[in-house]
C-alpha cells in the first residue's frame, strides 16, 4: 500500500518537497493553494492548529508528518505526535528556537566559539541608536524575527528603521558587522546524535544584480557550492554542526530534521556563520532535494525511528550542477495577469510555484505581486545549468517581470 505523507505549510520549499516526494507517495498538505490543488491532496487545516492536525493524522493513516511552516515548527506539534506514537520529521519547539530565534542563536554561536560576526543585541531604543552612531558601514539590522535582515550604509536610515522597528514592538534588534564574501548555506540531515552532509548552495538573496538592493528570501542559487572545499565541509561538520547538536541534546532538545547554517566564505577562504536553517531556504529546497541520491521517505523516516545512525555512513549526491532563479511581478497591480510560456519549458526543467499564484476560470497562472515562480535546471557543469536556465526563463512572460540577471556569473571565475 502508498505510503501516506503529510506536509504542513505552503511555501515555495512545501511546494518543492510535495512534487519530488508525489511520484512515489500519496501527499497531503495545509494549507492549500490552487497550485498544490494540481498533484497533492489539500487540506484547509491552519499551521499551528495542532488538534485538527492530529485528528487529521490519526483518522487517516499517515505514515510521516513533516512540518516545514515556522508556524507550525513554533509549537508542540513534535511532543504532542510523539506521545501518540506518530512519526514527524522535525525539530521540536526548543531545538527549533535555534533557528528561529535570532538572538539566542547569536548567543549560542559566541558560546560555542563558533566564528560570527561582532554583534551587539539590544532591547533598549537608545542604545542601539547609541551603538550605531559611530560604527563602521556598512552594517546588518536583524529583528528576533525570520526574514528581517536590512544592510545599511547610512546612520539616519538605520535609525528611521530601528524607531519603526520599536513601534512595531520588536523586543529585540540585532546588530552586526557586514561580512564581504559569498554567502552561502549548508545542509545536513540528523537524527539529534548523528549528522550528514546533504548539500550547499551559493546564495542570491539582494533584490539587484550585483548584489544591491534589498535583502529577500532568496532571488536564486547555485548547488553544490564549489567554492566551498572537502577541508571547508570538515570545518563546518566538526566546528559548527557538532558543536551545535551536542549543546542541544545536553540541553535535552536534540535536533531531529534538517539542519543548515547560513554563512559567508571570505576571500581569504574563511568562514562566518551568521544564523541557522530549519530545513532549507525556498531557492535551494529543490535543487538540494533532487541531488540526493536515497529515497528521501526511507531517509526522513529513519531519523524518526532511530535507526539513521546504522543505516546511513554517508548520503549518496548526484555529481551534476543545479540553479535556480526566481520571477517576480515587480508591479503591484495584477489584475488578469496571465503567466504564459509554461508550456514551452523542457519536460526536466522544474517550476515551482509561490502560494499566491492563482488560476482563473479559464484555468491560467496569474501572477500575483512580489514573487511569481521559481525555475530549476540540472547540468554537468556550473556555466551549461546557469546557460540552460537563462534560455529556460526567456520563454516565460507576465506583466512587471523581473529577475536577476547575473546569478552564478558573478562567481564563476
Amino acid at each position: 500500500m502508498q505510503k501516506k505523507i503529510l506536509i504542513i505549510g505552503n511555501s515555495l520549499k512545501a511546494y518543492s518537497l510535495a512534487k519530488l516526494l508525489s511520484s512515489k507517495y500519496e501527499i497531503y498538505i495545509t494549507p492549500a493553494s490552487d497550485t498544490l490543488k494540481e498533484f497533492t491532496n489539500t487540506l484547509d487545516i491552519r499551521e499551528d492548529n495542532i488538534a485538527e492536525l492530529l485528528e487529521f493524522v490519526l483518522e487517516n493513516g499517515i505514515d510521516l508528518t513533516i512540518p516545514v511552516s515556522e508556524e507550525c515548527l513554533k509549537t508542540d506539534i513534535v511532543e504532542i505526535f510523539n506521545k501518540n506514537n506518530l512519526q514527524i520529521f522535525a525539530p521540536n519547539k526548543e531545538a527549533a528556537s535555534i533557528v528561529f530565534d535570532k538572538a539566542y542563536a547569536k548567543k549560542v554561536l559566541y558560546k560555542l566559539r563558533i566564528p560570527t560576526p561582532r554583534f551587539g543585541i539590544f532591547e533598549k531604543q537608545n542604545m542601539v541608536i547609541d551603538y550605531i552612531k559611530n560604527l563602521k558601514t556598512p552594517f546588518v539590522l536583524k529583528t528576533n524575527t525570520n526574514n528581517s535582515a536590512a544592510v545599511f550604509s547610512s546612520f539616519n536610515i538605520a535609525k528611521n528603521c530601528i524607531d519603526f522597528s520599536f513601534i512595531e514592538k520588536n523586543k529585540k534588534i540585532i546588530i552586526e558587522d557586514y561580512i564581504y564574501g559569498t554567502p552561502f548555506s549548508f545542509y545536513t540531515i540528523t537524527d539529534g546524535y548523528k549528522a550528514l552532509p546533504i548539500g550547499s548552495s551559493i546564495n542570491y538573496k539582494q533584490q539587484l544584480d550585483g548584489d544591491g538592493g534589498q535583502i529577500t528570501s532568496g532571488m536564486g542559487a547555485c548547488s553544490p557550492n564549489y567554492k566551498l572545499t572537502l577541508e571547508h565541509e570538515y570545518f563546518l561538520m566538526d566546528n559548527v554542526i557538532y558543536p551545535t547538536l551536542d549543546y542541544l541534546e545536553i540541553g535535552g532538545y536534540p535536533y531531529i530534521g534538517i539542519l543548515g547554517i547560513n554563512g559567508v566564505l571570505q576571500n581569504d577562504g574563511t568562514i562566518s556563520i551568521l544564523g541557522y536553517q530549519a530545513f532549507m531556504n525556498d531557492t535551494d529546497a529543490y535543487i538540494i532535494l533532487n541531488s540526493i541520491n536515497e529515497n528521501l521517505y526511507d531517509l526522513f523516516i529513519s531519523c524518526t525511528l532511530g535507526s539513521f545512525s546504522d543505516e546511513y555512513d554517508n548520503i549518496q549526491l548526484n555529481e551534476s550542477f543545479a540553479t535556480s532563479l526566481v520571477l517576480s511581478n515587480k508591479y503591484r497591480d495584477n489584475t488578469e495577469n496571465i503567466i504564459t510560456g509554461l508550456e514551452d519549458l523542457e519536460e526536466n526543467t522544474f517550476v515551482g510555484f509561490y502560494p499566491n499564484v492563482k488560476k482563473n476560470k479559464y484555468l491560467e497562472y496569474e501572477a500575483p505581486s512580489k514573487e511569481v515562480l521559481l525555475i530549476a535546471t540540472q547540468a554537468p557543469s556550473v556555466s551549461s545549468s546557469t546557460k540552460k536556465m537563462y534560455k529556460e526563463a526567456e520563454n516565460i512572460n507576465f506583466k512587471g517581470l523581473y529577475c536577476r540577471k547575473d546569478i552564478c556569473k558573478l562567481n564563476i571565475s
